[in-house]
């Protein structure tokens, strides 16, 4: 019975939330979700500690250990507990053996995918462009002798060029959406490179020189 109305609470407390969308029922919606909310919530509290009550009359420390049991196969408590220990390990070792084997085969998806990766141009590059950008762009702006001001856009990335280096291992990055300000005052746009370790994730070295890029 209280099983059944923690159900149908859920249910009305969805709807409430749905018809909330709609402004003239907000309000009703808002007290009665509420309202259902409350008693949800306690008719769901007393249905556990009725359940765990029972597995505790039947001979059971709690529905959990009571579950337990029913999943060993076990109906006697007595034999359950003196039993209990023993199946625990064993489906300790087994979901220890599963998460490992899951693991094992994410692991190789993830390597499967990452040499598909490192093969396509595109792919490669855009994977540690992000990183990079955030790493090279201190060190190009230290060296601004002056001031300095990026011309970068959303249609202009600070690095459109990239050059794979070592089997990917490094990339270098180029751009040129940077201008610096040279001893007169006058501003000159500036082209840079920098090569990022894909493996560390760190930049190597970073070259910046007057002039821009060829189209």
């Amino acid at each position: 019975m209280l099983i059944g109305i923690s159900i149908m609470g859920i249910f009305y407390v969805l709807a409430m939330i749905f018809l909330a969308f709609f402004r003239r029922c907000r309000k009703f919606a808002l007290w009665s979700g509420l309202l259902a909310l409350v008693v949800t919530l306690t008719t769901m509290t007393i249905t556990g500690s009725q359940i765990n009550a029972d597995a505790r009359a039947a001979g059971y420390d709690n529905a959990d250990d009571q579950r337990d049991a029913q999943r060993a196969g076990i109906a006697d408590p007595a034999m359950w507990h003196s039993q209990r220990e023993a199946y625990l390990r064993i489906w300790a070792a087994e979901k220890k053996q599963k998460d490992a084997a899951a693991n094992a085969t994410k692991d190789q998806e993830s390597a499967k995918a990452e040499a598909i990766c490192r093969k396509d141009f595109n792919c490669w590059s855009n994977k540690f462009n992000r990183a990079a950008t955030k790493a090279c762009a201190p060190k190009i702006e230290r060296a601004a002798k002056n001031g300095f001001e990026w011309t970068d856009s959303f249609t202009s990335p600070k690095f459109p060029r990239a050059v794979i280096n070592d089997n990917g291992a490094s990339i270098t990055y180029v751009g040129d959406t940077i201008k610096m300000q040279n001893g007169f005052g006058a501003w000159i746009i500036m082209t840079y490179e920098c090569d990022f370790d894909t493996i560390a994730g760190s930049v190597v070295a970073v070259r910046v020189n007057p002039g821009q890029l060829s189209k």
